[in-house]
């Protein structure tokens, strides 16, 4: 099959097949071998499946679904199904050609013009697996050629076919050699299709496959490695596309080659080790892009969009680039057996000097802004930073205390319960702990909290002084940091927060202190309208699994309470999967909150203490009070008198913010970062 010559001697069955080259059969093989059965097998499904109709993208899917899990893993496989495909592409570029040939019907200029112009489009995908985004453009671009001329024909019927969409416009980049030569071996198949498909529309057009020609240039090797514009050589004014879905792979999930590649990308950025292994695919893109035509568009991990990332990434990439559409965070579907199961966004990208109509996908709708922000939201580019203290004076955050004691000083009901029995005295020294878990479903837990002196009074008790011994071992034979308080096992590791904001608080009126301290959840569903807030007084400990704002007065619950404070957690906080992630210096420290008079305070204390009585009386868990209303599968309403009190509160804050309220969480969403970069300017006037 690979000789353009034959020698006649060839057995009568191998003499009925062409020369096919394009070295699909250049390379040994293993011979198959394979009994009666298999070989029966083999013609059943031949003849039972209509193959022809059969898009070659399933390769992609076949591909993802023998890899091991640890493959798709460690490359960040995701196969990609043609309906997200088509969420790409067509903003991209495919929705223009086709307004452009609606223009030209009737116009036999515009249209012979639009045909030559499909013709020397490129197209890139720089992680293209095995080829579904090129194949599926391919396949609608020659689909795209057809139209054109059915409907030049309409005008000329004379008119010749000549080909105008060739493989040679496809470049791809894949670091896996075996996904590479799937790509080349679906995009003939995609050829093939497309050619029979063409003979019967057109009765005179003729388009040999064989032999085959080049598939593209398919390169095998790492993309962050290699210079693209050695791949895929481009003018400034040439029409160029970038696309695709490249690995995603958090920080924590890179190995070091992958973190080496971002290394080699981001040596004078700091903090690039917070990044996901695919910002290496926009940052190359935006370079790549740089003054000229191309446009680009990736499939991407919504974290980019998100928390701590945005400052360090996208300050860099929007000096040269602008976001000019976005499909914001969506659950990734596809047909693959090992379905991908993350949360995405798309991202288009063009050069900043060009002046083009930006458009935001979501709901089903199409809306236009004047500019998409690096958080995939309407507005001006405002990138809120990390702050260590809070900028708008609200009251110091900090993490719950954190035991490191391998369970050591943590006990269950049962066994506060033996403790005491044996000590009633003890009781002083055991206060109940809780954190995200606790606070949401209602568990209990307790602790042992002590100083020296109390663990002198208690280590007569056997148990007692086992947990501390055994406290003392795990920590020495821990880290560094471990280690250094590894001489008062009895002690929390991280506790001074608590003991500093115990005197303060007991400084203030006794018995009549208005202060609390506020439990915010580090994660929090993803799911709910709000994110449960709690307030607890000193006899509680807040672990390290949540956050808690001491001496803080009520009203300030109310406003983390609020939908204002959930737009803001959702746009700057980072998430985990679809889970809300807190974090006091990106979130809290920089969160909105206007000047405030005491009337609205005392209206916003209020509210929350209804919150509260409503929380009580209604009974269960805060998990079950809150749902899970936004759930995409089995969702849960929120209670309903809990979500009318919490939407009173939001009237409230929402007129703190602004007299007339608000139309919608964009409107909130660009007040706040109004205020964000009013306040940041500010503050850097007065340095």
């Amino acid at each position: 099959l690979d000789k353009a010559e034959r020698t006649g001697n060839e057995p009568a069955y191998l003499s009925k097949f062409p020369y096919v080259n394009g070295q699909l059969f250049t390379e040994s093989h293993m011979d198959l071998v394979f009994n009666e059965k298999i070989r029966d097998l083999i013609i059943d499904a031949g003849e039972l499946i209509g193959w022809s109709d059969v898009n070659p993208d399933i390769l992609g899917s076949m591909l993802q679904a023998v890899a091991s899990d640890d493959k798709r893993s460690h490359l960040g496989m995701h196969y990609t199904s043609v309906p997200n495909i088509m969420k790409v592409i067509k903003p991209l570029f495919l929705d223009e050609l086709y307004e452009d040939f609606e223009a030209a019907k009737g116009n036999k200029e515009k249209l012979a013009k639009l045909y030559t112009r499909i013709g020397q489009i490129k197209f890139m995908d720089p992680a293209c697996g095995s080829g579904n985004f090129l194949i599926i453009t391919y396949k609608e671009l020659r689909q795209l050629e057809l139209a054109i001329y059915q409907e030049l024909r309409t005008l000329d019927p004379y008119i010749y076919y000549v080909p105008s969409v060739s493989l040679s416009q496809f470049y791809g980049i894949e670091i896996e050699d075996f996904a590479v030569d799937v790509t080349r071996l679906s995009l003939w198949i995609a050829e093939h299709q497309m050619n029979k498909i063409l003979e019967e529309k057109v009765n005179d057009a003729v388009r040999p496959l064989l032999p085959l020609q080049s598939a593209g240039a398919i390169v095998c090797g790492n993309a962050l490695r290699l210079d693209w514009e050695e791949v895929m050589p481009h003018n400034k004014d040439e029409e160029v596309y970038i696309f695709g879905n490249p690995p995603y792979l958090g920080y924590s999930l890179q190995s070091v080659e992958q973190k080496n590649d971002l290394k080699n990308i981001f040596n004078d950025l700091l903090n690039y080790k917070r990044l996901d292994y695919i910002s290496g695919w926009f940052y190359l893109a935006a370079k790549y892009i740089g003054e000229t035509n191309v446009k680009a568009s990736f499939v991407s991990t919504n974290s980019i969009n998100q928390g701590e990332q945005v400052p360090i990434l996208w300050t860099k990439l929007l000096n040269n680039i602008q976001i000019v559409f976005a499909y914001p965070s969506f659950i990734w579907k596809n047909n693959a057996r090992n379905n991908a199961g993350v949360i995405v966004s798309i991202i288009g990208l063009a050069s900043k000097n060009k002046t083009i109509e930006k458009i935001i996908y979501e709901n089903g709708l199409a809306i236009n802004v004047s500019n998409i922000t690096p958080y995939l939201t309407y507005g001006d580019d405002v990138i809120v930073e990390k702050n260590k203290t809070n900028i708008f004076e609200l009251p110091k955050i900090t993490n719950g205390c954190r035991p490191v004691d391998n369970g050591h000083l943590i006990l269950n009901f049962e066994e506060k319960s033996n403790l005491e029995n044996k000590m009633p005295s003890i009781s002083r020294i055991i206060k109940r702990m809780i954190g995200s878990k606790e606070f949401l479903h209602d568990e209990v837990r307790y602790a042992l909290w002590m100083d020296e002196n109390d663990y002198k009074e208690f280590s007569v008790i056997p148990e007692i002084y086992q947990r501390i011994e055994k406290v003392r071992n795990f920590r020495l034979k821990n880290g560094k940091s471990a280690q250094s308080v590894a001489d008062i096992p009895w002690a929390f590791f991280l506790r001074n927060e608590y003991n500093e904001n115990l005197k303060i608080y007991n400084s203030n009126t006794m018995g009549n202190n208005q202060m609390y301290n506020i439990l915010i959840p580090r994660v929090s569903s993803g799911t709910r309208l709000y994110m449960p807030v709690g307030m607890f007084d000193y006899d509680v400990l807040v672990s390290d699994s949540a956050m808690v704002v001491y001496n803080a007065p009520i009203w300030v619950m109310g406003i983390l309470s609020s939908r204002m404070h959930m737009n803001w957690l959702r746009t700057v906080g980072g998430k985990l999967k679809n889970d809300f992630r807190y974090s006091g210096v990106l979130v809290y420290n920089t969160f909105p909150v206007p000047e405030l008079s005491t009337r609205r305070k005392n209206e916003i204390e209020d509210l929350v203490l209804n919150i509260l009585d409503i929380r009580d009386e209604e009974g269960g868990t805060l998990a079950e009070l809150y749902g899970s209303p936004l759930a995409e599968k089995n969702p849960k309403p929120m209670n309903p008198r809990l979500l009318k009190a919490h939407q009173e509160l939001d009237e409230v804050v929402d007129r703190a913010y602004k007299k007339s309220g608000f139309k919608d969480d964009n409107e909130r969403l660009s007040l706040l970062l109004k205020m964000y970069s009013e306040k940041v300017k500010e503050l850097e006037g007065n340095e």
